[in-house]
């Protein structure tokens, strides 16, 4: 199992060359926590050639959460890094080698009971992407094993609900040994120029009425409680209700197709909560002359392929999602996302703006609208704001439908 024909197609990048030296540092283990879009898959590669250059006969264990992932890495260890077919081997719900090869592809379920023995008896490396995804106490069985190098990437590897990034990841995969975040992307160019544009709805009266109820009903929760907070089930209950207020205000669909059709020509991604108004949108879309198209969890694996294949082919203008998208899928040819609709998570956004900031040919600049329709959500967009001084244009607006 000689080294023999490996090469990086890529010139790699600056920050790809200083957090190889850190992580070269932390004796080949750790976390980078980089921008979605940044190169992390080039990085991993650029460590992989370094563990083999080490240990000839070694095997590399690369652990992804979807199919979708799994398949992208394939394609780009064969066509960036040269590894030829016959040296991977793809483990799944769907694959189930004989044997191992030097190149082991695993979705994250299967790696659960299959990563540790794969790594067994010979030199091995661990990579895991998404790593956040591994962190919790049932999904860290994939980090079991000995390792010689280990490597965890993810835009966010701090989980929202729990201590899993302490508690599984840091001990599994090492420590976090290098940061790459959207403010240095911008500045070197690494992502695309982006504009924030924030778009401000109305609630309808009945939304009101309802959305200001449960916010008295958390406030007086939370004033007979003891300390812990939040933690609280009741007050998780209204704080949920109450997003679910906000997420499903009829305005939002009007105007995200409003913004669309602004948009005529160019390559949107539209996100939405809730798979009945992503389908609406679609249908509004399809209406009013704009090629749009759906990839949501209810359709079916192959024509959700085949829905993504031909957004990338330009047969569509408009693709919509819910969270099917969120994490993973590379489609640089996008330049205007809208979120109509979205969770409170940070993860979730820094995972959804990815989708449109990865640079490709002939986009001179990203823009993502954000609509949103209370004083919470404006809060939280202010603060992402003052946090992207300097890397972003920032705009905020109150969109008219009829306009």
């Amino acid at each position: 199992m000689a080294s023999v024909g490996w090469a990086l197609l890529y010139e790699p990048r600056e920050w790809q060359h200083r957090a190889l030296g850190e992580w070269r540092a932390n004796d080949s283990k750790g976390i980078v926590q980089v921008v979605t879009g940044g190169g992390k898959t080039v990085f991993a590669e650029m460590c992989m050639l370094d563990f083999i250059a080490t240990f000839p006969s070694g095997r590399i264990v690369i652990v992804v959460p979807t199919l979708t992932l799994l398949d992208q890495w394939y394609v780009s260890l064969r066509e960036e890094l040269g590894v030829s077919d016959g040296e991977m081997a793809s483990y799944s719900g769907e694959s189930q080698p004989s044997e191992p090869k030097r190149v082991n592809l695993m979705v994250l379920n299967t790696a659960r009971k299959e990563a540790a023995r794969v790594s067994d008896g010979v030199p091995s490396m661990l990579i895991v992407d998404e790593c956040h995804r591994a962190g919790s106490s049932e999904n860290a069985r994939a980090l079991q094993g000995q390792h010689q190098a280990t490597l965890g990437m993810s835009a966010t590897p701090e989980r929202d609900y729990d201590d899993g990034l302490e508690a599984n990841l840091v001990p599994g995969l090492g420590p976090i040994v290098y940061e790459y975040d959207y403010n240095e992307a911008a500045v070197d160019g690494v992502v695309a120029p982006f504009d924030l544009i924030n778009v401000a709805i109305d609630l309808l009266p009945d939304e009101e009425r309802e959305y200001r109820r449960l916010s008295q009903r958390v406030a007086a929760a939370l004033q007979s409680m003891d300390t812990g907070g939040l933690q609280d089930k009741r007050v998780k209950r209204l704080l949920q209700l109450r997003a679910r207020v906000s997420s499903r205000a009829a305005m939002r669909v009007p105007a995200a197709v409003a913004v669309a059709l602004r948009h005529r020509g160019e390559k949107v991604l539209l996100f939405h909560e809730q798979i009945e108004a992503a389908e609406q949108l679609n249908s509004l879309l399809d209406d009013r002359g704009v090629p749009s198209t759906l990839y949501h969890s209810r359709i079916g694996q192959a024509v959700r392929r085949d829905n993504l294949r031909l957004f990338r082919r330009g047969r569509f203008d408009a693709l919509v999602s819910c969270r099917a998208l969120d994490e993973g899928t590379n489609i640089p040819e996008t330049s205007v996302a809208i979120i109509a609709s979205s969770t409170a998570s940070g993860r979730q956004r820094i995972q959804r703006m990815g989708r449109v900031l990865r640079p490709a040919k002939g986009k001179a600049l990203a823009r993502i609208y954000t609509i949103y329709a209370t004083k919470q959500e404006e809060e939280r967009l202010a603060r992402e704001a003052r946090a992207l001084v300097g890397a972003s244009s920032i705009v905020w607006r109150r969109i008219r439908i009829d306009d």
